[in-house]
């Protein structure tokens, strides 16, 4: 046989993180090491291949050619070492499913029917991995993510369409009680919330108010805050309308303009390919396409 020649896999593991999360700083709040220790892992190994694998960019980094020859094999082949630990450990005689989801999703949407799976499927433990932020699905964190994008293409990853949302832009009834035309829009205050300004642009675009952004508007760093703000009377925001059905229902948030404005991506449960016949994971998805 001959001898194989690899890396080490403590620069592999970081390569992994860095190419997926096209960030060394995110890599190292990830792996729980310092952006320094990060650079170095990656310049070992770049060394050891003998060719950069990323185009060091200000503010970021990309993978370069070879890097994207690189990363998709050795995603997988970490994949594929996790996933037969986890079956020779049997750590649990129980079957577990971990999703990894948006806090604000988990809270406003997952989480008040996720007792209907439990009844339906008791013997599948269910954990939740939420995040404030934006993130890709990573399986090393969990089995399934509930995720928004507008590029379901990644690599060995299957996305499952889950829905398409309207967005609508919800208040308190007492405010709504000031905004009899969209123009009136420009004088209450109106919720921005961090990293969707796309999704807010489209919505006034939609009627007619392009220039809608205030420069001093409140501004949150997820939907789940700007909403309890708005439910509180604080505002206005753009948000995906399952987000706020319950509130909408209850009167607790109305829609004082009305649009048919639809989100550019979609809401996608995302897996490792191979892993689709795995019970917990196909009954999860027969549950929530459900919903």
């Amino acid at each position: 046989m001959i001898p194989r020649s690899l890396p080490p896999l403590s620069t592999l593991k970081v390569f992994e993180s860095a190419a997926r999360l096209r960030s060394f700083k995110g890599a190292a709040e990830e792996l729980s090491l310092t952006q320094s220790a990060i650079s170095h892992q990656i310049a070992s190994l770049e060394r050891y291949l003998g060719t950069p694998l990323f185009c060091r960019l200000p503010g970021r980094v990309e993978l370069n050619e070879k890097g994207e020859l690189y990363f998709p094999v050795i995603q997988d082949a970490l994949d594929r070492i996790a996933l037969t630990t986890d079956l020779i450990r049997e750590k649990q005689t129980q079957a577990s499913l971990t999703v990894q989801v948006y806090v604000t999703v988990a809270v406003r949407w997952l989480i008040p029917r996720l007792q209907k799976f439990k009844q339906a499927s008791p013997e599948i433990a269910v954990s939740l991995d939420a995040s404030l932020l934006d993130w890709e699905f990573n399986p090393a964190r969990a089995d399934v993510g509930i995720i928004y994008t507008r590029t379901p293409d990644r690599p060995n990853v299957t996305y499952t369409l889950l829905r398409q949302e309207r967005l609508v832009a919800v208040c308190s009834k007492e405010l709504a009680g000031a905004i009899a035309t969209p123009e009136d829009l420009r004088k209450v205050p109106f919720l921005a919330i961090s990293g969707t300004t796309e999704d807010t642009a489209m919505w006034a675009q939609s009627i007619g108010l392009p220039n809608l952004a205030q420069k001093n508007a409140p501004r949150f760093d997820s939907s789940l805050l700007a909403i309890e703000a708005a439910i509180s009377g604080q505002g206005v925001v753009v948000v995906p309308e399952f987000l706020v059905e319950a509130d909408l229902n209850t009167g607790n948030l109305v829609i004082p303009v009305q649009t048919e404005v639809m989100q550019a991506g979609g809401w996608y449960l995302a897996h490792v390919e191979r892993r689709g016949n795995e019970q917990p994971i196909r009954r999860f998805l027969e549950w929530i396409q459900a919903q």
